[in-house]
């Protein structure tokens, strides 16, 4: 009973002792980690759409609920007002399509009539090698530059993918595509587009 009673205190010192230091790390390392992903934020905002100098969150519940719903099943994270010495850029919309190996982040920028400036994947967690060739490869997130203004998911669907990445390709042409949809059926009413 005593050698069971000692193995128990042990274990449950130890699990402390485990839990303590893990908190201890967390609360050390979480500002400095918030702090790069904000950085990692910035630096998509600006590479989807490189001539804004400022971009403000949208935070109208109502513009938002309506854009979540013309994103399905894609999931809007973020709308993103650019603008260049007060006057309006464009859109930087921040969304999580499904890859092969989970969501991807992903920021596209639309320019104030639609067109694509810009496709950034923030995050994510695809096989390298494979599905990361959706990054490396530069003539795919090239070709979402050509679709025209007002684009359709027809004519996303109509880009070519990657052999052997194609759930990858699928998850950034879905992001794009759900991007495309938010500015028809949300964005380009909200006061003329911009």
């Amino acid at each position: 009973m005593l050698k069971s009673l000692r193995l128990v205190i042990a274990v449950l010192v130890a699990c402390v002792a485990a839990a303590t230091g893990l908190s201890l790390t967390y609360a050390w390392t979480a500002p400095r980690i918030a702090e790069q992903d904000r950085l990692a934020e910035e630096r998509s905002l600006q590479a989807v759409l490189p001539d804004a100098d400022d971009f403000a969150e949208l935070e109208d519940p109502a513009v938002l609920e309506a854009a979540s719903a013309a994103a399905d099943p894609v999931d809007l994270q973020g709308i993103y007002r650019a603008t260049r010495a007060g006057a309006d850029e464009g859109w930087a919309i921040k969304v999580a399509s499904r890859g092969y190996g989970g969501p991807m982040q992903l920021v596209i920028g639309l320019d104030t009539s639609g067109s694509v400036t810009g496709v950034s994947i923030l995050a994510m967690n695809e096989t390298p090698g494979l599905g990361t060739k959706v990054e490396t490869e530069e003539w795919f997130m090239a070709q979402f530059m050509d679709l025209p203004p007002g684009f359709t998911d027809t004519d996303v669907r109509a880009l070519d993918s990657i052999s052997g990445s194609t759930r990858s390709a699928h998850g950034v042409r879905n992001g794009v595509a759900a991007a495309g949809r938010i500015f028809a059926e949300v964005l380009s009413v909200m006061e003329g587009g911009s």
